[in-house]
């Protein structure tokens, strides 16, 4: 499929901030809370995907992707999330990837932090691409999980990203 086509240097960060502690406040909604930090990193996320030149309304993007995540979440399992969405605010397929060093709540399917994200927008006119391109990145890691979960989380330069991807595409 050739994934790195979509993909470049510029779309990747390799230093997501950590999440914030919450509030020492015995009142606060654990739940709303968890939810703001999740919509907080998707803003991030989305603001990657703007460096691509293919964004054509940055808020509505994000819109459409808080509302996909709002659906179910693309947290999955072993550290991975795979956030992705079709949207008419996009102009050609983007894979954007970023990882957390602490893990980020992302409401995963194991309870766990996510480490690993993989970014996934394409336009409304592109029919299910973005779900081929996620199956395609899902198959990396049913195939040799722990070699790319570790090479993911060791490289300091974002080209050995998409070299990684690329392997196995």
């Amino acid at each position: 499929m050739n994934l790195a086509r979509y993909m470049s240097p510029e779309l990747i960060d390799l230093r997501l901030p950590p999440p914030d502690e919450p509030p020492d406040n015995p009142e606060l909604n654990m739940e709303k809370f968890r939810r703001l930090q999740k919509e907080k990193y998707l803003a991030h996320f989305v603001s990657l995907l703007e460096k691509s030149g293919q964004v054509l309304h940055t808020r509505k993007l994000l819109t459409d992707i808080i509302n996909r995540e709002r659906q179910a979440s693309t947290g999955l399992e072993n550290g991975i999330a795979m956030p992705h969405v079709r949207s008419r605010y996009v102009r050609d397929p983007i894979i954007a990837f970023a990882r957390s060093t602490e893990g980020i709540d992302f409401f995963s399917l194991d309870n766990q932090p996510s480490h690993l994200f993989f970014i996934i927008a394409s336009s409304s006119h592109d029919g299910d691409l973005h779900l081929k391109i996620y199956k395609q990145l899902a198959s990396m890691f049913v195939f040799d999980y722990d070699t790319v979960y570790y090479q993911l989380m060791s490289v300091e330069d974002p080209g050995e990203v998409i070299r990684i991807i690329r392997q196995y595409d």
